[in-house]
């Protein structure tokens, strides 16, 4: 099993702040499509707006949205809010 917790407006859309996905492996990118295959703004859990870590590690220090999740893991996704 593979963890995914999200914080703010993504635990929110998502319905839950903890969810997890019965795969052995899965490339981040597809997690990102399968949680949010029923939501029509799909823009908001983007790389570019979302801060996505690994195990505490953000995945642009890893191999980005290629990133293989393994079961076991913990996929964050924390919103990025910043002001001007």
């Amino acid at each position: 099993m593979i963890k995914v917790k999200a914080y703010g407006h993504l635990a929110k859309a998502l319905g839950k702040a903890e969810l997890e996905i019965d795969k052995s492996e899965i490339k981040v990118k597809d997690i990102l499509a399968l949680i949010t295959s029923s939501d029509t703004n799909k823009s908001r859990f983007s790389p570019l707006t979302v801060l996505i870590a690994i195990n505490g590690v953000e995945i642009s220090a890893l191999n980005r949205e290629d990133t293989i999740v393994k079961s076991g893991d913990e996929l964050t996704l924390i919103p990025i809010t910043h002001g001007g």
